[in-house]
């Protein structure tokens, strides 16, 4: 890719990130996007054929960025297993359930189980290294399927995160 056309990339991602997820998503053109990141609709339209495109290219550039610190906090053995769990199991939480829901929700089907199993996979070795009698593979889905969406919408974001590093660690035996 052309490097004016990986700025024009990184500014309209970066600019769609800001105003989807921290203002309102229904309240947002593509005009509204190609204005603000200083490109013009054609160049928009080029890069993202349509609002679903540039909302998916969104939520994977975030995942993928998210997925890359992730696999150095797994692969840092300097730092206790149980430590790095929860230091991924947040950080999933924060990107799930804080950054990343408005792009979920606006994503036909909502967000695809595919997408997230490297993530739990991850956990599931990481559980395993920690409690190798325990069925890792069932322990991360299950601390997955705790951030789901239908449990944000019902209590505090807060005691939604506090519950759910809770019950991961409960679950591993970690503390």
């Amino acid at each position: 890719m052309r490097a004016d056309a990986e700025r024009n990339r990184a500014a309209i991602l970066a600019v769609a990130g800001r105003l989807i997820c921290e203002d309102k998503l229904d309240n947002v053109s593509m005009d509204d996007i190609a204005t603000a990141a200083g490109v013009g609709k054609g160049t928009l339209f080029r890069r993202f054929a349509d609002r679903e495109g540039l909302i998916r290219a969104l939520f994977d550039d975030r995942t993928g960025r998210a997925w890359a610190t992730a696999c150095d906090v797994a692969a840092d053995t300097k730092v206790p297993v149980g430590e790095r769990i929860l230091t991924i199991v947040a950080a999933v939480f924060d990107l799930t359930v804080v950054e990343l829901q408005p792009l979920m929700r606006a994503l036909p089907g909502g967000c695809q189980s595919q997408t997230w199993a490297p993530w739990r996979a991850l956990l599931a070795e990481l559980i395993s290294q920690l409690a190798p009698d325990a069925d890792a593979e069932f322990l991360a889905a299950a601390i997955f399927a705790s951030m789901r969406p239908e449990i944000a919408d019902t209590i505090s974001r807060q005691r939604h995160r506090d519950g759910v590093l809770d019950l991961t660690a409960r679950t591993v035996g970690i503390g």
